[in-house]
């Protein structure tokens, strides 16, 4: 499984380095391939909804079922994340042992240990360093979600499109502003269950997201806003059930987390494997063991060329 799950998440990035190449334009191979097809599906959906809010209502439907089609993939990641969360937070006082030495390492095999000790404590007790991130569901939805905004960037479609009076065409801020409270709503949910130094310390960070979502969405046309709200929403809803679902995965990762192997373990072992190195009184005497037979040959040619000299006066 693991092995199908590596070949499929190289599958996808080649696929998504070909796409976004490409660029976005009309022309591109993103377009060409995904977005002209969503586009197409789009016009059918408006067309059967019909009414001067017929592109917008399919915008919303159109995003609604890819990231429907998507949610399982999502919830999985998100748990899987939230259960690595919580085993870090078990393992967090032999982190900081290991930090702790690190910092009063006073040389550089000493460094070298608390490092190797560092890696072997994550890997022996099954915590992963990426955050139980999986690449194949990211790389699986960047063609999904970027054909989806060529198809609506370049829908001819939407030339004349409005919902509820608002001009699909055009920028519009009541979008752009509703984007940016649903994704900061939801950075603020993530971000809730985040130990007291860790979310002081990302506080900053977390307003980045709605920020940048709030701008692009100024820049960008109401269409796009209106794929981001839609976007949004899910977003939060993936957050909500993550939320509710936390209580129950701190109980079972109490009940069946252990820590394996400590930070003292750990040391002791990175201590066996790591390289002798010769003090530097065995170096001085190997040199001198060299550099000896040279000098002593030296003085005998200069004795050598002193009695040639007097042979020849």
């Amino acid at each position: 499984m693991k092995q199908l799950k590596r070949v499929l998440t190289i599958i996808f990035v080649i696929f998504d380095i070909i796409l976004i190449t490409g660029g976005y334009d009309q022309h591109s191979r993103m377009y060409r391939w995904i977005g002209h097809p969503l586009a197409d599906i789009m016009t059918s959906i408006a067309n059967f909804v019909g009414g001067t809010n017929g592109i917008g209502w399919a915008i919303i439907i159109i995003t609604a079922v890819l990231r429907l089609i998507l949610l399982p993939f999502f919830l999985n990641q998100q748990k899987a994340s939230t259960i690595n969360q919580i085993k870090m937070q078990q393992l967090k006082p032999e982190i900081d042992k290991l930090q702790a030495i690190t910092r009063k390492a006073g040389t550089q095999q000493e460094q070298q240990q608390a490092s190797m000790a560092m890696m072997s404590l994550y890997r022996e007790n099954n915590v992963s360093l990426t955050g139980g991130i999986s690449f194949l569901t990211m790389a699986m939805q960047v063609p999904v979600f970027s054909g989806l905004y060529s198809a609506i960037l370049h829908s001819p479609s939407l030339r004349d499109a409005t919902f509820f009076g608002f001009n699909l065409n055009q920028s519009q801020i009541v979008f752009s502003v509703i984007a940016g409270l649903i994704y900061l709503a939801q950075a603020w949910l993530m971000a809730k269950h985040l130990p007291e130094e860790q979310r002081k310390a990302s506080s900053a960070m977390m307003y980045i997201s709605p920020i940048m979502i709030f701008a692009f969405s100024m820049y960008a046309s109401g269409a796009i806003g209106l794929y981001f709200i839609v976007g949004g929403i899910f977003l939060l809803f993936q957050s909500a059930i993550n939320h509710l679902q936390r209580p129950a995965m701190e109980e079972k990762v109490s009940k069946e987390f252990k820590v394996e192997k400590t930070a003292e373990d750990l040391l002791q072992s990175a201590a066996k494997k790591a390289p002798v190195t010769q003090p530097n009184s065995d170096v001085n005497e190997e040199q001198d063991d060299h550099t000896t037979p040279t000098n002593n040959k030296h003085g005998r040619n200069s004795g050598k060329q002193n009695r040639n000299q007097n042979k020849d006066n």
